[in-house]
């Protein structure tokens, strides 16, 4: 062995700012895309956004700008009956506190408590922390929770399922029923549905601890999720739309949620100037055509990938019923246009398509293939549709176990699924096993 200095050739992939700009650009859905792309406007000055009219967040913007004046006020006011202000969970609480007879200093305490409550109305402070910041007793604490305990709605103020419970069960004087000794003495058994080690321990029929079990699923477990605000991201923004007319299907991009961009008109004419400054603007006018063309790029993708989902899924877009779905992997729709299956990945995520139906995501056409019987093959979507039919129509005193499910399938349907495929299906459709379904009383 020596050493030298030798020339070699050789090919390898340098991911470069631009493709990681072009990457960045494909994954994000609409409603991120308008966000990404104003950071991007703050960096180069030669950036101007044309913001998506169809954004519902554009709307709450205008509607609460102030001091504007003149026709253009009057019709951006006349949306203030969209934009509704939700009580917190705070002001409700808070309103009902005002008339307890509180020191001043327990007064604090109790404000602290208040606004210690998670969304869900869960105390996140105990009682030793909260002693130790206001230097009092902590059986002051102890009662200044319970205090809080008492207020509407009833659960509001515990530290844990089991006392939101309990707090619920004693504003119903239920303190004495089966009820409450369950949550109070053994949740986690219930939570586990061994019906039948509770019946035992407890000396009573498998039939009244499901009565019991049943009544305390009206109560709820969640008592401030009432008073959380609404997440904006719950809005669908449709990345791509798909209608049909005369049996043809036109697939377009929602122009209305996908903001654009244009070269700004101040700045554009510094693009000739030759002075201390070219460098900056034409390095900045780089980008800018770098970033329209990434944002072509995209557009482009999602309407080839929409179109091969289409042209697979045709019968899908004509019924709308998930058994009708073919199997169809990312490798197959990549094969397909031309790209590599992680471009589809990435396109494909957090994307949501408009139908005639509704708006679906774009990643539930995709589904692994099952063999059948008949050598032909389905999508996994319509194993979990028939896995859902059959659990519903079970007989919830002898219920279905895996295997059984497997056997079933293979018999009314003709899919060959093994009890593990069965068990993974039954879980992502959140089906408990048999065990937790059996009922002891029809």
């Amino acid at each position: 062995m020596e050493m030298g200095l030798y020339q070699q050739q050789s090919m390898n992939l340098v991911m470069t700012t631009e493709l990681r700009q072009a990457i960045a650009i494909l994954q994000v859905p609409s409603y991120e895309l308008t966000s990404y792309l104003q950071e991007q406007a703050l960096e180069n000055p030669l950036i101007e956004i044309s913001e998506p009219k169809g954004m519902f967040t554009t709307l709450k913007k205008s509607v609460r700008k102030k001091g504007i004046s003149g026709s253009s006020a009057d019709k951006q006011q006349s949306y203030d009956h969209l934009i509704i202000e939700q009580e917190t969970l705070y002001d409700f609480l808070y309103k009902q506190s005002i008339l307890f007879p509180l020191q001043e200093q327990d007064r604090k305490v109790f404000n602290f408590l208040l606004m210690s409550l998670n969304e869900n109305g869960y105390l996140t402070v105990s009682a030793e922390e909260t002693a130790a910041r206001f230097s009092i007793k902590i059986e002051t604490c102890e009662e200044l929770i319970k205090l809080l305990q008492k207020l509407e709605p009833a659960g509001i103020g515990a530290r844990s399922l089991r006392e939101c419970l309990l707090i619920q069960l004693r504003c119903q004087k239920l303190e004495n029923t089966l009820s409450y000794i369950i949550v109070d003495q053994h949740l986690e058994l219930l939570a586990e549905r061994k019906i039948k080690v509770l019946s035992a321990l407890l000396h009573v029929q498998p039939q009244q601890i499901e009565e019991a079990a049943d009544f305390l699923q009206t109560l709820d477990p969640r008592p401030g999720a009432a008073f959380s605000p609404a997440d904006e991201q719950s809005y669908l923004y449709p990345d791509v739309s798909v209608t049909e007319e005369n049996g043809r299907f036109h697939i377009s991009i929602n122009e209305q949620y996908t903001p654009d961009i244009k070269l700004n008109d101040s700045y554009a004419s510094l693009l000739h100037d030759k002075n201390s400054t070219s460098k900056f603007i034409d390095e900045s006018f780089q980008k800018f055509n770098w970033l329209k063309k990434a944002l072509e790029q995209r557009k482009e993708t999602l309407l080839k990938i929409t179109a091969e989902i289409v042209r697979v899924q045709e019968k899908y877009f004509y019924t709308f019923n998930k058994t009708d779905l073919i199997p169809l992997t990312l490798k197959d729709v990549a094969d397909e246009i031309g790209v590599h299956e992680s471009t589809v990945s990435r396109a494909v995520k957090n994307k949501v398509l408009q139908t005639s139906k509704g708006a679906v995501e774009l990643k539930s056409f995709f589904s692994a293939k099952i063999l059948m019987q008949d050598g032909g093959s389905a999508s996994a979507t319509s194993a979990k549709s028939e896995i859902k039919k059959l659990v519903e129509s079970e007989d919830k005193l002898k219920p279905l176990s895996d295997q059984v499910l497997a056997s079933l399938l293979e018999q009314n349907s003709g899919m060959s699924i093994s009890r593990r495929t069965v068990a993974k299906y039954r879980e992502e459709l959140k089906i408990p096993s048999s065990a937790k379904r059996k009922r002891y009383s029809s």
